[in-house]
């Protein structure tokens, strides 16, 4: 399955990396994210251009999907994808209605439908009784059968979807673009174990990205931290090298990151003179899925305002 590319001549690329789950084909996916970030960028820097310096940056998405899907299909789940596209837009047009960031603060998050921080005490709570238990990847295999799958590289998921974003990325540093990657849940894991094979492995490209910006990302969990690429390494080896900036968004209730610091886990980056900054940002994610409100969800994260910022900021708007 291709990645899908929207190539300009800015001189920037922004990468994007879906996470787990039931995925649309890669061009309506593509178009959605693309969408909800461009949106957020409409909405609070429309004086600096910034959707339109956004337009003309090199916009790919390394997509997986089909990877994901049979897993989960395996699994036994059952996939209506253009049930999913719609609700999917629904959730977009919606959030691209508040046209207030301060919609997007506490008390626009408390009034959504069935809203629940269950998922999230558990984790938080459980997640070291699992880990002493030694019952860990039973838990993960079971709420994140993707990332089992990913690890164990089952019918080669984990080196395939490694590989997709690593030829992008390759690309981009082969044409010395400016580059920002954006990656979400899993996806996370597999763009941070692309970047270190990147700069550890075979490749010899010494190139950097401008920013890494991890969104609902479970890197900062003691147990995935375990298997991350250079895991097994001693001292600066354990890191990739090619990354400056590094931020992290984590969305309140999202109990796929209920670790939600970053900074603290991989301080040790900084110590080495590995990256220039790592800073973490809590938000609330205002996505509402079939009637439900959805913390973790891709659409949500893209079109917050701090995220918007954070992008303008590379993009030179703001």
């Amino acid at each position: 399955m291709a990645s899908i590319e929207q190539s300009n001549s800015s001189g920037k690329s922004v990468i994007f990396v879906h996470g787990r789950g039931l995925k649309p084909a890669a061009d309506a996916l593509h178009g959605l994210w693309t969408e909800a970030l461009r949106t957020g960028l409409e909405r609070d820097f429309a004086d600096a251009n910034a959707a339109s310096q956004l337009e003309q940056a090199t916009l790919v998405t390394a997509y997986y999907g089909d990877l994901t899907n049979a897993v989960r299909v395996t699994g036994g789940d059952s996939y209506d994808e253009a049930l999913d596209v719609a609700d999917l837009q629904n959730a977009l047009d919606a959030m691209g209605g508040l046209d207030n960031t301060k919609k997007f603060r506490r008390a626009g998050y408390e009034a959504l439908p069935s809203r629940s921080s269950l998922k999230e005490f558990l984790a938080d709570v459980g997640a070291p009784l699992l880990s002493t238990l030694g019952l860990t990847e039973v838990a993960l295999s079971r709420s994140m059968p993707e990332l089992k799958a990913y690890w164990n590289d089952v019918d080669g998921f984990g080196s395939d979807a490694r590989r997709r974003v690593m030829e992008p990325l390759q690309a981009a540093l082969d044409r010395d673009d400016q580059i920002m990657v954006i990656a979400h849940c899993l996806g996370s894991v597999v763009a941070y174990d692309s970047l270190w094979q990147l700069s550890r492995g075979d490749s010899g490209n010494t190139g950097k990205i401008d920013t890494l910006l991890t969104l609902g990302s479970p890197l900062a969990d003691e147990f995935v931290k375990r298997r991350l690429a250079g895991s097994d390494q001693r001292g600066d080896g354990r890191y990739p090298t090619n990354v400056v900036n590094w931020y992290n968004v984590a969305a309140e209730d999202d109990f796929t990151c209920h670790d939600e610091t970053m900074a603290n886990d991989f301080n040790a980056m900084l110590e080495h003179r590995l990256i220039s900054r790592i800073k973490d940002y809590r938000i609330y994610n205002l996505a509402v899925r079939y009637g439900r409100s959805n913390p973790h969800n891709s659409i949500g994260y893209l079109i917050h305002p701090r995220v918007s910022k954070l992008v303008a900021q590379w993009l030179g708007s703001d």
